[in-house]
């Protein structure tokens, strides 16, 4: 039997073998002492496999960190390795289980095995719905979210992760809220809705931040690098870069650190610091080469191409973008390989072999259109649009510039409808909480009745002073809500000229003028016939080389050059001219003039722009613009012409104009006659309808360019233009 017995130094130790009465069988004893040791030994192995258990789970989640860190760079290696950790997955917790399987998923797709992904995803999803696990279900549904961004289906995978963001709201699951929150911002950032990205991008950093996962914050803050130069904010992107760069470094990833520094070198372009703008992407590719990570290199070598072709560096761009395409290839990787073709077709139609370099353009652009990035297929219309114009195949070029207009006019109508929604809800939001705020002093005032009819049961001589009471009340009351409705008013009015004017140039913008011209049409007949000498006309005017400004001199000199010219316009006008500012560097004006009257009113324009010099600081340059002119309805038999068909005819004519030297206006006087066919050559070619004499057209000459303007002006009115900017691999 066991006693406690009291050692010399004050403790207390078991002692065995005491005995107590020597009535006691001596049988018992023995076996006592034996179930209470085998009682110990098993409490003994429980607590060393609870503890093993505990050292499993952390060795898994420490080796599943270090493998997150290289899987972008390394995609097949880290593939194996995960494998190897899938099959303890199953047996650890909920939170180790899904950041092992999610990355699993992640690397099946990086790798190109996408029929395993989706299996991995289906298997995932079946479990989740039979258990009711949402946090599990989302796993599966951004395995499927990464596979549509990397086939370039950047909508879906939007959807997906969208919904994966809800479904593990609340979780506590810190990997699946920053995965989330990074694919919605990635996919949205790709598409150009910016301010969604770019509130989803800042929580995935906010995720970053509280898991302490240096290679995540890393991550994010490089999407927001690239997110804050297409929102043209420049230190902001540099800050963002750097911070990235010192994660990366800390999470030694070299992934990291190689995208970090291409980011901080399209920064450097955007700031116009060409020396450390190419100084950067080298690291970037000295850095991937170092870690023998074949995506960073191939990403390293696409941007630094780009950055050849700006240069005109056309055999050097021609080498880095076959190297790029040589491992996109090796890499399956369908947008490294689409940057690169167009990278490589650039660089051939640069070396004057132009059939090879628009076959592989093509092809890029295609590949391009099939993701739903429509920021990125403008960018890359307008850059091939460009290269033609140069290659003097102009009708190649229209085409593709109305196709670029299209996608940009596209985003600008998503980008108005969003923030529309934004303020109607802010507003909804106000007006409800004000309702609120209302019924709650009605409710109050009808309290105090209640109080006040009791008490006047039972002190009639209060009446007199509560019915004061109350009136003072409800006078000020009625006066706070008189004040809340004039506040209201004045909000509204705000809104509505928010909503209608352009902010830069206080012109009407795109919008108002597009709801006037759809409220002219039902007039336009009635005032022609109560004054036939009257006629309507609309211009197009485009600014001459403002790109060139802008990338010359800065956008603030540009900004100056916009509010200029449309100053300029309002003081050339009347009042009852409608001007609006149509997009970018061009200005729509619809007049009622005088027939006689409308060379004028353009040669007007054309004088009044290149008048006077635009000054910023201490830089001068004179601008001059060119027009495209119609009148509406047409000669000569006063055809009826609906604006936007007008506008189509203006465009081309504007076209002609810029094509043809710039600084002069293009104007369509007449048809030869009423014919449906003679109208829709118009439409069609109105150059080619022009020479073939169906159409009767002005051309009006601006002033010469004054020798007061500075030779840095002078070249930008007279050289080529610079060679197009080029994408960044995303």
């Amino acid at each position: 039997m066991l006693a406690a017995v009291e050692s010399e130094d004050g403790r207390r130790h078991i002692k065995e073998d005491v005995p107590i009465s020597t009535n006691t069988r001596r049988c018992s004893t023995p076996a006592g002492a034996a179930i209470r040791t085998w009682l110990t030994h098993l409490v003994t192995v429980a607590a060393l496999l609870l503890a093993s258990d505990a050292l499993a789970d952390a060795d898994l989640v420490s080796r599943a960190h270090g493998i997150e860190a290289a899987l972008y760079g390394y995609p097949q290696r880290s593939l194996d390795e995960l494998g190897a950790l899938a099959s303890r997955a199953d047996s650890a917790s909920g939170v180790e289980r899904r950041f092992v399987y999610g990355l699993y998923g992640l690397a099946m797709v990086l790798s190109g095995y996408t029929g395993a992904a989706a299996a991995l995803a289906d298997r995932l999803e079946a479990k989740a719905k039979q258990e009711r696990d949402y946090s599990d279900l989302a796993v599966a549904l951004l395995i499927r979210s990464s596979f549509e961004s990397f086939v370039g289906d950047a909508g879906k995978s939007a959807a997906l992760a969208r919904e994966a963001r809800e479904l593990a709201a609340g979780s506590g699951d810190d990997f699946i809220d920053y995965w989330a929150a990074m694919a919605l911002g990635t996919a949205d950032r790709t598409r150009g809705h910016n301010e969604e990205a770019l509130a989803s991008l800042q929580n995935a950093l906010s995720f970053a931040e509280k898991a302490g996962n240096a290679y995540r914050r890393s991550s994010a803050l490089y999407q927001l690098s690239v997110l804050q130069i297409a929102l043209k904010n420049g230190q902001e992107s540099l800050a963002a870069s750097l911070r990235a760069f010192k994660d990366g470094e800390t999470a030694n990833s070299a992934y990291a650190m190689a995208n970090a520094r291409i980011a901080e070198s399209a920064v450097m372009e955007f700031l116009d610091r060409p020396a450390r703008e190419l100084a950067a992407m080298e690291e970037a590719l000295a850095i991937a080469r170092k870690a023998q990570s074949q995506v960073a290199e191939a990403r390293a070598l696409i941007n630094l191409a780009d950055i050849r072709l700006r240069r005109k560096q056309f055999g050097e761009a021609l080498e880095l973008s076959r190297r790029s395409l040589a491992l996109s290839d090796m890499l399956a990787d369908s947008g490294l390989a689409a940057a690169s073709k167009a990278n490589t077709g650039f660089a051939l139609l640069g070396l004057g072999r132009i059939q090879e370099g628009k076959r592989l353009t093509d092809e890029a652009v295609t590949v391009y259109e099939r993701t739903g990035a429509t920021a990125d297929v403008a960018a890359l219309l307008g850059e091939y649009g460009r290269d033609l114009e140069q290659l003097g195949d102009y009708k190649g070029a229209l085409a593709l510039y109305h196709r670029e207009r299209r996608l940009n006019d596209e985003i600008a109508l998503q980008t108005r409808q969003r923030a529309l929604l934004e303020v109607q809800e802010k507003y909804e939001t106000e007006r409800r909480n004000r309702e609120i705020e209302l019924l709650s002093r009605e409710n109050d005032l009808k309290t105090a009745e209640l109080a006040n009819h009791a008490l006047r049961q039972r002190v009639w001589w209060m009446l007199a002073g509560l019915f004061a009471t109350s009136f003072v009340v409800v006078a000020v009351l009625y006066r706070k809500l008189r004040i809340t409705n004039r506040l209201l008013a004045d909000k509204n009015a705000e809104l509505s000229v928010q909503s209608s004017r352009d902010p830069l140039t206080a012109l009407y913008n795109r919008r108002y003028f597009q709801n006037f011209m759809n409220a002219e049409g039902a007039q336009r007949d009635r005032r022609r016939r109560e004054d036939d000498s009257m006629l309507q006309t609309l211009l197009l005017i485009d600014i001459d080389h403002f790109k060139e400004t802008n990338d010359r001199f800065g956008h603030a000199l540009g900004d100056a050059v916009l509010v200029a010219v449309a100053e300029r316009l309002k003081e050339t006008l009347r009042d009852t001219d409608m001007i609006a500012r149509w997009g970018g560097e061009e200005f729509l004006v619809f007049a009622t003039t005088h027939a006689d009257r409308l060379d004028e009113i353009t040669a007007r324009i054309l004088r009044a722009v290149s008048a006077k010099p635009i000054a910023l600081g201490d830089k001068v340059i004179r601008s001059t613009v060119s027009i495209g002119y119609v009148p509406m309805p047409l000669p000569p038999s006063d055809m009826p012409l609906a604006w936007d068909r007008a506008l189509g005819l203006v465009d081309m004519a504007l076209y002609m104009a810029k094509v043809n030297g710039r600084n002069r206006a293009y104007g369509i006087r007449r048809l030869v006659d009423d014919e449906a066919d003679t109208i829709a050559a118009a439409e069609r070619d109105l150059e080619h309808a022009w020479k073939a004499g169906l159409v009767e057209m002005t051309v009006l000459y601006g002033p010469s360019p004054s020798s007061e303007v500075s030779s840095e002006a002078q070249a930008i009115r007279y050289n080529a233009p610079d060679a197009p900017l080029a994408r960044s691999a995303k």
